[in-house]
């Protein structure tokens, strides 16, 4: 069932237009600078990356909660119980992003829900 809803999430990003595409690259800049913001509080903040990184990861960990509750174990991920908060996701997939360059041309919805799936895999 995994791999089925895998591939509906795939096939609904292929649909998307060609603007809508956003790497792994953008993913990381905008995370990075919603990391530095949690941390330092810069003076200027860049609100555009605080919102794209942030809404991203609200997105991917609330759709995954739907397949959570509709699915078990066969979620895309299984989120702790206490929850996932966005900063603490960011952290998630910045660190992913990071330790795998080579992948920073692929979606970054797809980057983030595979850093979640290594991270949080379900039992």
């Amino acid at each position: 069932m995994r791999s089925l809803t895998g591939a509906l999430v795939l096939m609904i990003l292929a649909l998307l237009p060609g603007a809508a595409f956003a790497s792994g690259n953008k993913l990381l800049d905008h995370c990075n600078a919603a990391i530095d913001f949690m941390d330092n509080e810069p003076a200027n903040p860049d609100f555009g990356a605080l919102g794209y990184c942030f809404g991203m990861m609200q997105g991917v960990t609330n759709t995954n909660a739907m397949y959570e509750v509709q699915l078990g174990k066969d979620a895309l991920f299984c989120a702790p119980e206490a929850g996932l908060n966005n900063g603490q996701a960011a952290r998630i997939v910045v660190k992913y992003l990071k330790d795998n360059p080579k992948e920073l041309h692929r979606h970054g919805t797809i980057l983030a829900i595979s850093a979640f799936m290594q991270a949080y895999p379900c039992e």
